[in-house]
C-alpha cells in the first residue's frame, strides 16, 4: 500500500468565453448598425473623398483638439466595456483599405526601422487613421462627449454625415 493520497479529480473544463455576437448579433456594440453604414458608405467613396478625408485629418493631427479626443476616445471604450466591439470594427475596415483602388492616396513610405504596428499602418492609403478614428467613434458614440466625436469624425463629416448613419 502506498501512502500517497488518492489523485485529484480533473477540474472541470472552464467555460468558453462568451461570443462576441451574444448581445444581439451586434459585434460592435449597441452602435454596430452606425458603424455597418459607415463602412458600406466608406467603401463607396472615391479615391478624391479618401484624399479629402485623409488631408482633413493631417491638418488636425497635431491640434490639442484631436488629441484629447483621442485621450477621450480610448477612455470611453475602456469605461463602455467596448474592446473587443472597437477591435472587430478594425477587420473589416482594413479589408476595405487593403482592396483599395491603386488611384486611392498611395501608402507613405515605410521606414525600416519602425515599430510593426506603425509600419503595417503606414502601408495602407493614407486615409487608414482617419477612417480608424471615425469608426472606433462611431462606435463608442453615445458615450464619447460630443466634442471628442465630432473632433474625430471630422475628417468624414462632409462625406458621409454623421446623422445619415442613424441614432446616436
Amino acid at each position: 500500500m502506498s501512502n500517497d493520497p488518492p489523485p485529484r479529480p480533473a477540474p472541470p473544463p472552464a467555460a468558453p468565453p462568451p461570443p462576441l455576437y451574444a448581445a444581439g448579433g451586434q459585434p460592435y456594440g449597441p452602435n454596430t448598425p452606425a458603424v455597418r453604414r459607415f463602412l458600406q458608405r466608406f467603401a463607396a467613396l472615391d479615391p478624391a473623398a479618401w484624399d479629402a478625408a485623409a488631408a482633413a485629418y493631417a491638418a488636425a493631427a497635431g491640434t490639442g483638439a484631436l488629441a484629447a479626443a483621442d485621450r477621450a476616445l480610448g477612455r470611453a471604450v475602456d469605461q463602455a466595456g467596448r474592446v473587443a466591439e472597437r477591435d472587430a470594427a478594425v477587420g473589416p475596415l482594413l479589408r476595405l483599405l487593403q482592396g483599395a483602388s491603386p488611384a486611392a492616396a498611395p501608402p507613405a513610405p515605410v521606414d525600416p526601422d519602425a515599430d510593426p504596428a506603425d509600419a503595417a499602418l503606414a502601408a495602407l492609403p493614407a486615409v487608414a487613421e482617419a477612417a480608424l478614428a471615425a469608426v472606433f467613434a462611431l462606435v463608442v458614440r453615445d458615450v464619447l462627449a460630443a466634442r471628442s466625436f465630432d473632433a474625430l469624425y471630422a475628417p468624414f463629416a462632409p462625406l458621409i454625415p454623421p446623422d445619415a448613419l442613424g441614432d446616436r
